[in-house]
C-alpha cells in the first residue's frame, strides 16, 4: 500500500492547537498555584490518564481503536448497498442510487475525497475492496487499508510510557549548593486573578457580537415589559383636565370646575 499523508498542511497546526487547548483545560485548577504544586498536579493527571487509557486498551478487540472500529462498522454497512464496476486493475466505478464515484486503489484515493482527508477508507473504497476479494485479488485485512493513526498498535505506542511516582519534599536530598537561593519578592497584582484562558481573535469577535445582541434584547425588554404593553417611558405627561404638561389627571391638584 502507498502510505498517505494523514494531515495536510494547516491541519497539523489545527491539531496542535486543539491538543494545547485540551491540555490547558485540564490545568484550570493548577495554573494559579506555585510551580512545584502545578508540576505535581500535571504529573498526577498524566499518571491517571495513562492508567485509564491502558484499561480501555486492554478491553479493546480488533486491529483498530474502539472509536475507529465503530466508524468502520458503519462504513461497511453502507458499502454493502453499493454496486461496483471494475475499469482496470486499480480503478473502480462505484455507484449508488444518487451518486457515482471513482476509486483508485493504488493511490488510495476516492473522488469524494473522504479517504484523502481522513485516512479512513470511505464506503466507495470499501465496496471496491469487496469486489477485489470476490475476484481473488490480494487485499489482505481490510482494516490495514486505514491509516496507521487508527490502528490499535499505534494507540498503544502513544501510551507506552509510564510516569513513576516520586517521594514527597520531606524525602528530597538536601542541596549541596553553597549559594542560598532566596525566593523573589512577591507582591500582589492589582485586581482579581484571571482564571479564564485568553480568547482567540475569532472568539473575541463572537463574544462582542453576543454582548451586542444581549444589549439590544435588554433595550427591547425595557420598552416591552411583561404583558406586552407599551410603557410611558420617554413621553411627557399631560393633564387630561386642563391640558397642562408635567402631571396627569390623577395627580392634578387644581380644584375641579363644574
Amino acid at each position: 500500500m502507498v502510505k498517505i499523508t494523514f494531515f495536510r498542511q494547516g491541519k497539523s497546526d489545527m491539531l496542535l492547537n486543539n491538543l494545547c487547548e485540551s491540555f490547558n483545560k485540564q490545568l484550570a485548577g493548577a495554573r494559579d498555584k506555585p510551580i512545584i504544586t502545578c508540576l505535581e498536579y500535571i504529573r498526577e493527571y498524566l499518571t491517571m490518564r495513562i492508567v485509564n487509557v491502558k484499561k480501555m486498551q486492554a478491553t479493546a478487540r480488533g486491529p483498530l481503536t474502539p472509536q475507529a472500529t465503530k466508524a468502520w462498522d458503519e462504513i461497511q454497512t453502507e458499502a454493502i448497498k453499493l454496486t461496483v464496476m471494475m475499469v482496470d486493475e486499480v480503478t473502480y466505478q462505484v455507484k449508488s442510487l444518487r451518486s457515482q464515484c471513482v476509486v483508485n486503489v493504488e493511490d488510495m484515493t476516492c473522488i469524494c475525497r473522504r479517504w484523502d482527508l481522513t485516512g479512513m477508507p470511505c464506503k466507495h473504497a470499501v465496496a471496491a475492496l469487496y469486489d477485489m476479494i470476490e475476484n481473488n485479488m490480494p487485499v489482505g485485512p481490510l482494516e490495514k487499508w486505514a491509516d496507521e493513526a487508527y490502528w490499535l498498535d499505534t494507540w498503544k505506542k502513544v501510551y507506552n510510557h509510564q510516569i513513576r511516582p516520586i517521594p514527597g519534599p520531606d524525602m528530597w536530598t538536601p542541596s549541596k549548593c553553597p549559594t542560598i537561593l532566596t525566593p523573589s519578592k512577591h507582591h500582589t497584582q492589582i485586581g482579581r486573578p484571571n482564571k479564564n484562558r485568553k480568547k482567540a481573535l475569532g472568539e473575541k469577535k463572537e463574544l462582542a457580537a453576543s454582548k451586542k445582541r444581549k444589549m439590544k434584547i435588554k433595550e427591547v425588554q425595557n420598552v416591552f415589559p411583561a404583558g406586552g404593553r407599551f410603557t410611558r417611558m420617554g413621553h411627557e405627561k399631560s393633564c387630561g383636565r386642563y391640558g397642562v404638561y408635567g402631571h396627569n389627571i390623577r395627580t392634578c391638584r387644581a380644584p375641579s370646575q363644574p
